[in-house]
């Protein structure tokens, strides 16, 4: 486990900047397809991000954002959206993609519930501008990228109700008038093969086309003592095509994009209680299912989506267009009690269909810049949960609908009160109605049928001031809200009325530096944060075929960051991140039942007059108090053949909870990590590498919960894993 010292090393080593490397703009895409001639240090000047809704860069954004690049992505073995972890200060992503179809992403230690349906996500994810309605739709193959940005914060004003903690924008590559591809091909332990390549070019007058695609697999990482077999396995693959068309003056382009996923494999889950050496387990290694149990055990999810992207710029204002469509599906059946011999089977199917259409203009006058917009989102979602036994019929059957229509307008205003000061204003309004409807009918032991509706309307704010003392120093002071819209609890029980739950609501408080120094060979970008969380939601298990849904009254987030990138010479860059992390609940009284138990906090009487437990000044999930990472990229040219590369990461993380209450059986213990890269490529651009993750070989909880007082269900990080690949580009 990590140890104080190495804390303090990282502390002062690290002050990241994995967040900073080569992204490049959108604003041309045969420009930045293009390879760079300038020094390192100049293209550190030059990254370019859209995290506010217009292209600007890095460095003059006054948010705490981070961009990865592509080959920075290729360089840290990152395959998926889950693997950044590590690479960006405040993120926390964690590794269950059971039942709920909905893994955690929390920023800043906020993040969210672990609900299928009736409430959104607290940190926005985004593929190239289209907002994607569940975490697990986000989790497809990274190939053929651009960069992904990750702004930390409160983002509600130009991100809309699910950006509480803040947003990802996943950026792929757009085809334009060069012709280029790449073939990436590897193959390591547990049989894992990755495979990915992608195709683009022009067609004829404007019309450029791409293509890209994916396909991993691996085998299990964990041993079913009961039947030597290996699981979880996984098999996925991504296609993914664009067709653009841009105007020979440039003034406008057109780009439309499909995409298709699919993940097939099983996810199992540890019970801690017996997950130990003292019932003949080897602790995160080793589980025990019976044969009948393991044979139904299975995971689909299909993901698909197109949308249709129109820029206009006549060197006025600058006007886009988004309209997009997603389809989310997925099926998981596995076992519900964490390995005991009964083989209690939980299954689950969730689906999500939505259209988005945004509208939004930038215009500049003078000192005067805005952007102004409006959204429409419309979501249809379902999810069907049972409970069974491998030898009894179905204990629990619910069936939960939800019909959203959502709404905005929003306006961003920056003025230039003097050359060097800039004040920031921005306004959101948003309203929506979720129609709901929770049918226990279909039970063993039918249940209530009832439907219900759950509104808001609200105005999300944000306001700021930017000082520019030089051209390569920003200090930025802000305030904004961030909103988290009212929902409803799918399951809460055959007999029991609609739960519902109000919409929380989070103020945020930030100051922050981005500087560089020595002819910009050192980036230097600090935040500290304050944030007042009121009415955050908050679920717990009931049972183990229940769930609740309460507002914990309230909590304060309080922390800083930092990021740091050290360009000495030409070919050898140094970078580090560091988050301090201070989020505990001030006054919560959280329901006390068998899936939620008091532990060792004191009792309390909740707001319906219930047993509870006081949480106060317990920490929030996902919120460790230390983290950050150091990486090293280092390449030589040798002997006129091609070039070496060697690259390098420690990553770490201090003890994190995912419960409330706590609950020692189902935290991380921290953890820390080492990766590594090492990469010859010859002067026809062909690259050999191997590779390590995980090198350490720590193993820990990455996500659990509690269903009774004797069963807890945990997921498992991945091992170390290794192996060796081939990558060409032309």
């Amino acid at each position: 486990m990590v140890k104080f010292p190495l804390y303090v090393g990282a502390a002062l080593v690290a002050l990241t900047a994995s967040a900073t490397t080569n992204a490049q703009s959108t604003a041309d895409t045969d420009a930045r397809n293009a390879p760079s001639t300038s020094s390192p240090a100049a293209d550190e000047a030059d990254i370019v991000v859209t995290a506010q809704r217009r292209s600007e860069r890095l460095q003059d954004v006054p948010i705490a954002v981070s961009a990865l690049s592509g080959d920075t992505l290729v360089n840290m073995n990152v395959t998926d959206l889950a693997k950044i972890q590590g690479a960006v200060p405040g993120l926390n992503i964690s590794t269950f993609a059971g039942f709920n179809a909905s893994n955690l992403v929390g920023i800043r230690g906020v993040t969210g519930l672990q609900l299928p349906i009736g409430t959104g996500q607290a940190t926005a994810i985004y593929l190239d501008g289209v907002y994607l309605s569940r975490p697990d739709a986000a989790f497809f193959a990274l190939d053929d990228l651009e960069r992904v940005e990750v702004l930390r914060g409160p983002q509600g004003t130009l991100y809309g109700r699910n950006a509480t903690a803040g947003a990802i924008n996943i950026i792929t590559r757009d085809p334009g008038r060069e012709f280029r591809g790449g073939l990436d091909v590897s193959y390591g332990n547990y049989e894992t093969l990755n495979a990915r390549g992608s195709l683009s070019g022009p067609l004829a007058g404007g019309l450029s086309a791409g293509i890209s695609g994916s396909y991993s697999r691996h085998d299990g990482y964990l041993t079913n003592v009961a039947t030597g077999d290996r699981s979880p396995r996984r098999e996925s693959y991504t296609l993914r095509g664009k067709l653009r068309y841009a105007s020979p003056d440039g003034s406008f382009s057109a780009v439309l994009a499909g995409d298709v996923s699919r993940v097939t494999g099983a996810d199992i889950f540890i019970n801690p209680y017996v997950g130990t050496t003292l019932a003949g387990l080897a602790p995160y290694t080793e589980y025990r299912s019976d044969p009948a149990t393991q044979a139904v055990t299975d995971l689909k999810t299909n993901l698909s989506g197109a949308s249709l992207t129109l820029n206009y710029d006549a060197g006025g204002p600058t006007i886009t267009s988004i309209t997009s469509y997603r389809h989310f599906d997925n099926v998981t059946i596995g076992e519900a009690d964490g390995g005991n011999i009964l083989g209690l089977i939980a299954a689950s199917n969730n689906r999500s269909n939505t259209f988005n259409q945004e509208l939004r203009g930038v215009v500049s006058a003078g000192a005067l810049r805005a952007t102004i917009g409006a959204n429409y989102y419309h979501e249809d979602a379902g999810t069907r949960v049972s409970i069974q036994s491998v030898t009894l019929p179905i204990d629990r059957f619910v069936i939960a609908e939800s019909d959203l229509g959502a709404m905005a307008v929003f306006t961003q205003l920056e003025y230039d009160l003097t050359s060097r000061l800039t004040a920031v204003a921005g306004l959101r309004f948003n309203a929506e109605s979720r129609h709901f409807v929770v049918d226990y009918t279909n039970s063993r032991t039918p249940g209530l049928r009832t439907p219900g509706t759950v509104s808001d309307e609200t105005f999300i704010p944000t306001f700021g001031v930017n000082f520019k003392p030089t051209t390569d120093v920003l200090l930025y002071a802000k305030a904004s809200e961030g909103y988290q819209a009212p929902g409803f609890n799918y399951s809460p029980g055959p007999l029991a009325i609609p739960n519902t739950f109000r919409a929380e609501h989070l103020w945020a408080y930030e100051i922050g530096a981005k500087t560089q120094l020595f002819d910009r060979r050192i980036t230097l970008n600090l935040a500290a944060f304050y944030y007042d969380y009121s009415d955050l939601q908050a679920r717990l298990l009931t049972s183990q075929t229940t769930t609740s849904v309460e507002n914990a009254a309230s909590a304060t987030i309080k922390g800083f960051e930092g990021e740091l990138v050290l360009r000495p010479i030409a070919n050898f860059t140094l970078s580090g991140q560091v988050t301090y992390l201070d989020a505990t609940y001030d006054d919560f009284c959280e329901t006390v039942s068998g899936g939620t138990p008091l532990l060792g906090d004191a009792a309390c009487v909740t707001s319906s007059g219930g047993a509870g437990g006081n949480r106060a000044g317990n920490r929030l999930p996902l919120a460790p108090r230390w983290a950050g990472g150091v990486m090293a990229n280092y390449s030589v040219p040798v002997a006129g053949a091609g070039e070496l590369a060697l690259n390098a990461g420690y990553t770490f993380q201090t003890n994190s909870y995912f419960l409330a209450n706590n609950d020692s059986l189902l935290e991380t213990g921290g953890w820390d990590r080492l990766d590594a890269r090492i990469g010859f490529t010859l002067k026809n651009g062909l690259e050999i590498y191997g590779y390590g993750r995980n090198l350490t070989d720590e193993r820990y909880v990455g996500s659990g919960g509690r269903t009774t007082p004797t069963i807890a269900l945990a997921s498992v990080n991945e091992p170390r894993t290794y192996g060796v690949g081939a990558r060409f580009r032309f």
